[in-house]
């Protein structure tokens, strides 16, 4: 351990509860702090580790407490609830997140950089938006339903129906209904203007980002896995080896193993990060479905694959694949090279 002294930090909002921990393992202090207090804190504190949970504003506190020479840390909440004792409480946490910080096998959380969180509020508006637009389709699909007025899936059958329903005077929607059902109709509309404004835009700077735009170039990675794997992996440096970024996003499979026998089984549903790891998958089924014929070595060992063990457990092999490639390409900053191109008959 760097630092002697270790202090760990329960956030919340406005109240923020610290736990100073010294290097023979007593806590002289704990308590809570506001925000301006917190931040006096850390520029009077002799330079500690400072560790935090992994929560909202975790990653900009921690920054902070980098810029004024301190280590920090992040650890997952997994890994902070064992060490708690008693109650659930503020001060509790706190020294359970510095008790969980001096163990020497806790595997913490990345930091990331103001960049990185950028990209990610990008890609997270989008999807918000995106689960706004199937909301309100379904909303209005459960109400017309109740009137008798059933749609086909889709939105283009959604679309394409709303204006006739409006516009049919026969069936059993109320006329004062109609504004309503209009009006809602638009705003899904707008909607999908926003998603397909806010879509291009992502195109837009992921062509123009110089690691996203060399993201892209490896099979079955689109821009927004590209730009997703950039927020996530940052410069690489948090992860040793390919290895490791695969297993942090949760494609890597898991371990039961007991007895000198080990037991291998498919990656966790809840591990990781599902909503990049649901990403990668779909880029990489989506490339897999529409590979036609190998140019490649990587490709003549895919091929097999999905001979061997079926389309889908090669999508997963191959977004495996593909994250330790993106690591190597951000860590090493070199450009994505198909090896082993296949010659094609004259």
């Amino acid at each position: 351990m760097r630092y002697s002294t270790t202090v760990g930090v329960d956030l919340a909002k406005n109240a923020i509860q610290i736990s100073v921990v010294s290097g023979r393992g007593k806590e002289p202090v704990n308590r809570s702090l506001t925000r301006k207090e917190f931040a006096e804190f850390l520029g009077k504190q002799k330079p500690s580790l400072i560790a935090f949970e992994t929560c909202a504003t975790a990653h900009c506190w921690a920054r902070a407490a980098v810029r004024l020479g301190h280590e920090a840390r992040i650890i997952p909440a997994k890994a902070v609830a064992p060490f708690r004792q008693g109650h659930k409480t503020d001060s509790n946490d706190a020294l359970a997140v510095a008790e969980a910080a001096r163990r020497p096998n806790i595997k913490d959380a990345p930091i990331k950089t103001i960049e990185q969180q950028g990209l990610q509020a990008n890609l997270r508006a989008r999807d918000r938006l995106i689960q706004e637009c199937i909301a309100q389709s379904n909303h209005m699909r459960g109400i017309l339903l109740e009137f008798g007025i059933a749609i086909p899936r889709g939105f283009v059958a959604l679309l394409r129906t709303l204006p006739e329903v409006l516009e049919d005077s026969d069936n059993e929607l109320p006329d004062f209904y109609r504004p309503t059902l209009h009006r809602m109709y638009h705003r899904m509309l707008e909607l999908r203007e926003d998603i397909d404004a806010m879509t291009r835009e992502v195109g837009q700077l992921v062509k123009s980002h110089p690691v996203c735009g060399r993201l892209t170039d490896i099979e079955g990675i689109g821009p927004i896995g590209a730009m997703s794997l950039c927020a996530t992996l940052g410069s690489g440096e948090a992860f040793n080896k390919g290895r490791e970024a695969s297993a942090y996003v949760g494609l890597t499979p898991r371990q039961y193993s007991s007895g000198g026998k080990a037991n291998i089984v498919g990656p966790g549903k809840y591990v990781g990060n599902r909503k990049l790891r649901s990403v990668l998958i779909q880029g990489a089924l989506a490339y897999v479905y529409r590979m036609k014929e190998p140019r490649s070595t990587k490709d003549r060992c895919l091929e097999a694959l999905i001979e061997r063990a079926g389309p889908r457990r090669a999508a997963v092999a191959l977004a495996n694949k593909n994250v330790r490639t993106a690591w190597a390409l951000i860590a090493q900053r070199t450009e994505y090279q198909r090896r082993g191109q296949l010659e094609m008959a004259a």
